[in-house]
């Protein structure tokens, strides 16, 4: 497990060149990125993340907002409400069988499926998804 503070450190590194994020407004606003640090080994790596809206087709998750990391290993969907257990759901590379991304003109749609579930981030703004696209494009396929 990571601490905190190297997830923090990982993650200011990921928008510091990015002079309109603040980590200490991105930490209160995403109460995920408090809990990331629990999920994820020794030696992973966070290479991109964007916030969205979860639709399953087989299992019901939580409604709100979800946090998606990719990590040098794994994707990881997180979500943290205030008033009950917080959830992770593991996407290990070799389980997915498809990833595919959708911009429309307000916002984008990353698609990813695995043996046993379909996932869809829809209303992932135009920036968030600009941002997290070229970390996710090696992982593309359909």
């Amino acid at each position: 497990m990571l601490s905190e503070n190297t997830v923090k450190s990982q993650i200011l590194s990921l928008i510091s060149h990015l002079s309109n994020i603040n980590i200490d407004i991105l930490y209160l606003y995403t109460p995920e990125f408090k809990i990331l640090h629990q999920f994820l080994e020794e030696d992973e790596i966070i290479q991109g993340y964007t916030i969205s809206i979860l639709e399953t087709k087989q299992k019901r998750y939580s409604a709100g907002k979800w946090l998606l990391v990719l990590t040098n290993k794994r994707f990881h969907l997180l979500r943290n409400p205030a008033f009950s257990e917080p959830s992770h759901i593991p996407i290990e590379f070799d389980s997915m069988k498809s990833c595919s991304t959708k911009m429309g003109w307000f916002f984008g749609k990353i698609y990813l499926e695995t043996n046993t579930e379909s996932f869809a981030f829809i209303q992932v703004g135009k920036k968030d998804y600009s941002f997290f696209l070229p970390v996710l494009s090696p992982h593309l396929k359909s």
